[in-house]
């Protein structure tokens, strides 16, 4: 099977975050799997790519490319005039089209094209589809002109749980097709784990030391204010707090003009990003790790966290937390006594602690990617089939 996947995110810059991640992945199991995939996405940083050779080589060679050239961009949004040729010709070659997220300018572009070419197209909106943080105007007027006609007309939705195809519903009542299919994680990417301590070691924290982890992108929407807050409240020895993840829009400056109000400064790191190697160190270095976000349609990297086998707090509002609830961690409503009241739970009992610790092994299983694009393949062939 042909299958086009077109998405927004550069493929070549892990600093985009879970989506990247996850379409290498499709398309790594994909393409294993005797498929043809081609990706239509934006223009690399060059320069960049140079410093990530290890990131570029977990991409298949099988995997077509299409890069696209931008003349402009507002945040992630840019212009790219060969949209048009690039989606005539690569659609004719294809059985099914898969559009990841919204807000931009490809995904109704390409759907245009699929429709006028009879090609069944997928929407997914990596949890885009109901806006939640900062422009909501503009969002609205993305939905009238563009989002409400590409959803609509879409073969089906693809979401990643339970929580995101409410959300959906709550929003377009009359929506048609809608299929759950949650996000994987590579397992093998645990199987050899560097030793303990290397992240400790590179940010002064000693061994004795109780690490909680935040990684994730530094951004409202996963609440790390609210962590730091809590954090302050704990007033416990030997207890470091680690943020771990790429600044957005400047929010990094803000958390720490808070954490000098609350004179917490001493007891808080920021690392910046960490991929690959370093991002695995990082989580099993960790004692606890932590998101408690506002919204997660489901939180790969929580996922990561239970495959190296460190428990983990995180937020009812992330999409994974029915795999996690009361088996290899804690699920709270994000407010700051719940998080207090969690922490302080998880870091005084210790029987729970390391039964948490333990059954991680199991539980990781449940995150393979063998069975999402199993599904997905179905879903395919359904659609080819009609």
């Amino acid at each position: 099977m042909k299958i086009l996947f077109v998405t927004q995110y550069n493929l070549f810059d892990p600093n985009a975050g879970g989506p990247v991640f996850k379409l290498r992945s499709l398309s790594n199991y994909l393409t294993d799997l005797g498929h043809n995939v081609t990706v239509i996405t934006v223009n690399a940083d060059y320069e960049f790519l140079k410093k990530e050779s290890d990131f570029l080589s977990e991409l298949n060679n099988e995997v077509k490319i299409v890069s696209l050239r931008s003349i402009c961009r507002f945040r992630s949004v840019t212009i790219n005039p060969g949209i048009f040729s690039a989606a005539w010709k690569e659609i004719k070659r294809a059985d099914v089209v898969h559009i990841f997220g919204l807000y931009d300018l490809l995904g109704p572009i390409v759907a245009f094209v699929a429709k006028m070419q009879h090609v069944p197209y997928l929407v997914e909106p990596l949890g885009m589809f109901v806006p939640i943080m900062r422009s909501f105007l503009i969002k609205r007027i993305y939905h009238f002109v563009f989002g409400t006609w590409l959803v609509d007309n879409a073969s089906c939705v693809v979401v990643t749980s339970e929580q995101e195809r409410q959300e959906i519903i709550n929003e377009r009542k009359q929506l048609g097709r809608i299929i759950v299919r949650r996000n994987g994680i590579d397992l093998n990417e645990f199987d050899d784990l560097p030793e303990r301590g290397m992240i400790r070691n590179q940010f002064g924290i000693s061994p004795d030391e109780t690490m909680l982890l935040f990684l994730s992108r530094l951004s409202p929407k996963k609440n790390p204010e609210l962590l730091i807050r809590a954090f302050a409240e704990l007033h416990r020895q030997n207890l470091k707090l680690v943020f771990s993840g790429p600044d957005e829009s400047g929010y990094q400056e803000e958390l720490q003009i808070l954490i000098k109000q609350l004179c917490v400064g001493d007891d808080i790191v920021f690392t910046g990003p960490l991929f690959g190697k370093d991002k695995v160190a990082a989580l099993h270095d960790a004692d606890i790790f932590v998101l408690p976000s506002n919204n997660e349609n489901f939180g790969n990297v929580v996922a990561e966290s239970v495959a190296i086998g460190t428990p983990v707090i995180i937020s009812d509002r992330c999409g994974i937390a029915p795999f996690i609830s009361d088996r290899v961690g804690l699920v709270i409503s994000p407010t700051k006594i719940n998080l207090v009241d969690a922490i302080t739970y998880l870091l005084d009992d210790r029987e729970l602690y390391l039964r948490f610790k333990k059954d991680c092994a199991k539980v990781s299983n449940d995150f393979s990617w063998n069975d999402p694009v199993s599904e997905l393949e179905k879903v395919y062939i359904s659609l080819t089939d009609a």
